[in-house]
C-alpha cells in the first residue's frame, strides 16, 4: 500500500517541476559565469605576469649582453696587460741575459736562485748545476755572509781586490765582486752579486806597469853601463900592460889574472844590460820550432847529464809554422834550459813539449789582443813548454822573475829572463810561468800559427 507522501509527490504538477530545474540551471549558469570571470581574471593576471616576465627576460638578456660586452672588454684588457707584462718580462730577461757582467741572484741565505749568461760563461757551468748552491761554493771563495740577517761580505773579504777563480777548463780568472741587496715591498728578498771578469784588465795593467818599470830601469841601466864601460876599458888596458912586465908564475901575475877575469865578468854583465836596453832587431821568418827545440836539447844534453839531469821531448806531430827569429829564439830556449838545469842541483828531469791549441775570444784577447782573422774569432797557436822537476818558485816571486835585475841566485845578474821576455814580446808571442813548491816549474810559450 502506497503511503500518503508518495501519493502527494506523484500528484505534484509538471509546471512546478520545470521551474525547479530552471532554477538549478540558472544557479549553475551563475556559478559558471562567476568561474569564467575568475578564469578571465586569472588569464589576465597570467598574461600580465607573462608580459612582465617577458620584459624581465628582455632586460635580463640586455644585461647579459652588456655584461658579455664588458667581460669581453675586460678580457681584452687582461690579455693586453698579460701580453704587456710578458713583453716587459722578456725585455727585462733580455737585459739580464745581455749584461756584460755576471749577475748572481741569491736568497737571504746566499743560495743562488738565478744566473745570467755572462755569469755562467765565467763559472763554466750550466744554470741547473748552480741553482740552490751557496754562492761561496760556486765561486770557491768566502764572499758572502748571512750572519745577523744583513748585507755582509764574509769576514776578511776585501771587495776592492779581485778574487782568483779556476775554471773547470784550467783557465784562471780574476773576478771583481760587488754585493747589492734586493728589496721588495720595503723588505729584503735576497742579494745581487755583480761579478766582473777583470783578468784582461789586470793583465794589461801588469804589462803597462812592467813596461814603465822596464823603461825607467833600462834608461838608468844604459846610462850606468856607459859610465862604467869607459873606465872599465882603461882598467883592462892598464892591467894588460902591467901583466906584460910580470913573470907568468909570479904571485902578482895571478892577481892580475883575477883582475882580468873580474873585468871580463863585468863586461859581460854590461853587455847584457846594453842588450836589454837596446835589443837587436827581430827578423821574423816562417819557422818550424820543433827542429830548433831538438837541437837545443841535444846540444845541452851533455851539460845536463853532468848535473844529473835528463832531457825529454813530447812534441806535437807534424810541422807547425810560426813567425820567428831563429837566432834569438835559440838564445831564449838555451837560456831557459840552462836555468832549469841549474835549478836542480840534486838532479831531475826537464821536458820540452809542444801542442797545438785553439784560443777562444776571451783567451785570445788576454794574450794577444784581437788578432784573429777567422769568422769565429778563434786563434790557432803553438804552445811550447819547458817543464822541470825542481824545487819550484814561491808564488810571491813568480810575478817578479821577468823584472830586470831580479834573480833568485846569489850570483845571478837578473837580466837573463828579462831579455827572454823582451825577445818573446818582440815575436808577438807570450810567455807565462806556473810553479808549485817541491813539484817543479813550467815556462809556457804561445806562438800564433801561420799557414804553410
Amino acid at each position: 500500500m502506497k503511503t500518503k507522501a508518495a501519493r502527494s509527490a506523484r500528484a505534484m504538477p509538471p509546471q512546478e517541476d520545470s521551474m525547479a530545474v530552471q532554477a538549478q540551471i540558472k544557479a549553475l549558469e551563475m556559478e559558471l559565469e562567476q568561474k569564467n570571470v575568475l578564469l578571465e581574471q586569472g588569464f589576465a593576471a597570467f598574461t600580465q605576469a607573462a608580459e612582465k616576465l617577458q620584459e624581465s627576460h628582455k632586460w635580463l638578456q640586455q644585461k647579459v649582453a652588456e655584461l658579455n660586452l664588458e667581460l669581453e672588454e675586460k678580457n681584452r684588457e687582461l690579455e693586453s696587460n698579460l701580453a704587456e707584462r710578458e713583453n716587459v718580462k722578456n725585455y727585462l730577461s733580455n737585459i739580464f741575459e745581455s749584461l756584460p757582467v755576471g749577475v748572481f741572484v741569491t736568497d737571504l741565505n746566499g743560495a743562488v736562485t738565478s744566473v745570467n749568461r755572462a755569469g755562467l760563461t765565467m763559472i763554466g757551468a750550466r744554470a741547473e748545476a748552480l741553482v740552490g748552491r751557496s754562492v761561496n761554493e760556486v765561486m770557491c771563495a768566502q764572499v758572502f755572509s748571512a750572519a745577523g740577517g744583513g748585507k755582509k761580505f764574509a769576514a776578511g773579504f776585501d771587495a776592492e781586490e779581485p778574487i782568483t777563480y779556476h775554471r773547470p777548463d784550467g783557465e784562471t780568472l780574476q773576478m771583481q765582486v760587488s754585493l747589492t741587496p734586493m728589496m721588495g715591498d720595503g723588505r729584503p728578498l735576497g742579494y745581487i752579486l755583480n761579478v766582473q771578469d777583470v783578468t784582461l784588465l789586470k793583465h794589461l795593467e801588469e804589462q803597462a806597469e812592467r813596461r814603465n818599470r822596464f823603461t825607467a830601469m833600462g834608461e838608468m841601466a844604459a846610462t850606468i853601463a856607459h859610465e862604467i864601460r869607459n873606465p872599465l876599458g882603461s882598467i883592462e888596458l892598464f892591467a894588460s900592460l902591467v901583466k906584460k912586465d910580470l913573470p907568468e908564475v909570479d904571485e902578482k901575475s895571478a892577481l892580475m889574472n883575477h883582475i882580468s877575469s873580474g873585468i871580463a865578468s863585468m863586461n859581460h854583465i854590461i853587455s847584457n844590460v846594453l842588450e836589454y836596453t837596446k835589443p837587436r832587431p827581430v827578423n821574423l821568418t816562417r819557422l818550424d820550432l820543433h827542429p830548433l827545440l831538438r837541437e837545443i836539447g841535444e846540444f845541452s844534453r851533455y851539460m845536463a847529464q853532468q848535473n844529473g839531469v835528463s832531457i825529454g821531448f813530447d812534441l806535437a806531430p807534424g810541422t807547425q809554422w810560426v813567425l820567428g827569429d831563429e837566432d834569438l829564439l835559440r838564445q831564449v830556449f838555451h837560456n831557459l834550459l840552462l836555468n832549469a838545469v841549474q835549478a836542480m842541483p840534486e838532479g831531475g828531469v826537464v821536458t820540452l813539449s809542444s801542442r797545438v791549441r785553439k784560443l777562444g775570444k776571451q783567451k785570445q784577447l788576454k794574450r794577444f789582443g784581437d788578432v784573429s782573422p777567422k769568422a769565429d774569432n778563434s786563434l790557432d797557436v803553438l804552445e811550447v813548454e819547458f817543464a822541470d822537476t825542481g824545487p819550484g818558485i814561491p808564488s810571491e816571486l813568480q810575478k817578479k822573475i821577468f823584472d830586470p835585475f831580479f834573480s833568485t841566485r846569489s850570483r845571478g845578474t837578473g837580466l837573463g829572463l828579462a831579455i827572454v821576455h823582451n825577445i818573446v814580446e818582440a815575436h808577438r808571442a807570450t810567455i807565462d810561468v806556473e810553479s808549485v813548491i817541491d813539484e817543479g816549474t813550467r815556462f809556457i810559450f804561445m806562438f800564433p800559427l801561420v799557414s804553410a
